[in-house]
């Protein structure tokens, strides 16, 4: 790492890439141009306390550089490790990583569920996609950093991270790197996995 351990990343730039990765698992960055993912890369510099880690440098790096080739099957390699309509190779629901048998819709769907409406929060069309998807873990979590005067949201995101987001985004991250044939894929998954380490490292709200 090349990070000193008395930086603490900002409130801003801890919004910043939830908002990124919530609009990744939406699949709102599938339709980008190569000028386009430049002008995502530019942004995410200018946030410094994730970009000066050697693995988050190499892959902007990568995605500064995505050719028309890697845009165009993007979306063939997003669909297969996280919709389908085969079996998915890196899941993007919580359970699928937590319960034996690797099932979605089980006890940590019900958890996640009453944490979200312990802030008076539901999943839209509720039943439809289970609620420990991904993208509603991270915009629970975005919901929450946004009231950051409440003294009740400040626990809810430390223990949210620590019972649930952190406990298998790891897992996910390593499916997709183990999975992916897309450079883009592959770059979201490194920037996400170092993002979640630090975030383990660190769990204030400033």
């Amino acid at each position: 790492m090349t990070i000193t351990q008395e930086t603490v990343m900002k409130p801003e730039e801890r919004s910043f890439y939830y908002q990124l990765f919530c609009h990744y698992y939406r699949g709102d960055l599938l339709q980008l141009t190569r000028k386009q993912w430049k002008q995502v890369v530019q942004i995410i510099k200018e946030y410094q306390y994730t970009s000066l880690l050697d693995e988050v440098a190499q892959s902007l790096q990568v995605l500064e550089g995505v050719t028309e080739r890697n845009i165009q099957t993007f979306e063939y390699d997003y669909n297969r490790l996280f919709v389908g309509p085969n079996k998915l190779l890196a899941s993007p629901f919580e359970s699928s990583y937590r319960n034996y048998e690797g099932n979605v819709l089980q006890q940590e769907t019900l958890n996640v569920r009453n944490f979200y409406r312990y802030v008076g929060l539901q999943v839209a069309n509720e039943g439809q996609i289970p609620d420990d998807h991904i993208q509603f873990e991270l915009e629970f979590i975005l919901h929450v950093l946004s009231q950051p005067t409440i003294e009740d949201h400040r626990q809810i995101y430390k223990m949210f991270l620590e019972k649930h987001l952190l406990q298998w985004g790891f897992k996910h991250c390593e499916s997709i790197l183990q999975n992916n044939q897309n450079p883009i894929t592959h770059a979201m998954a490194v920037i996400l996995k170092e993002f979640l380490q630090l975030e383990g490292g660190n769990k204030d709200v400033n």
